[in-house]
């Protein structure tokens, strides 16, 4: 799928609301008052997104990685365009049955605008970040 042909009328058909978002031929859909809350988010990191974002903006990983960036009405920890991916890294606010509805229709919407949401236990990215990198390399390369 092209950005292009990311409408507002295929938004709504995919049960998406597109009210609000901007819409372009080179971006993805975004909330624009998002952007302010993402570069703030840049700022204050946790300890899993620096480890990860240290071996993910490494140039042997072959791939362009942007960080806290805003598709749709959310805010991605990471995202690559050339892959079409998005990286989540969980920590316990996400353990709860509240929470996990709240990722699975933010990956369905992810999803429905033709990408791919790889998400990761924080804990595993503190132990071994580098380790967990390559895997979501891997893992995006294959899907």
């Amino acid at each position: 799928m092209f950005f292009r042909d990311i409408t507002p009328e295929y938004l709504s058909s995919q049960g998406i609301n597109p009210d609000g978002l901007l819409f372009g031929p080179n971006f993805l859909p975004y909330n624009p008052y998002l952007k302010l809350f993402s570069r703030d988010l840049r700022k204050g990191y946790q300890l899993a997104e620096v480890k990860m974002w240290k071996c993910l903006r490494a140039k042997n990983m072959g791939y362009a990685f942007r960080r806290q960036y805003p598709i749709l009405n959310y805010i991605a920890d990471f995202y690559c365009k050339q892959l079409n991916l998005v990286v989540e890294i969980d920590g316990c606010s996400h353990f709860s049955a509240e929470a996990q509805e709240k990722d699975a229709e933010r990956d369905r919407q992810m999803r429905a605008i033709g990408l791919k949401v790889i998400r990761v236990n924080d804990g595993e990215v503190r132990k071994d970040a580098e380790r967990i990198a390559n895997w979501i390399i891997e893992q995006a390369e294959m899907k």
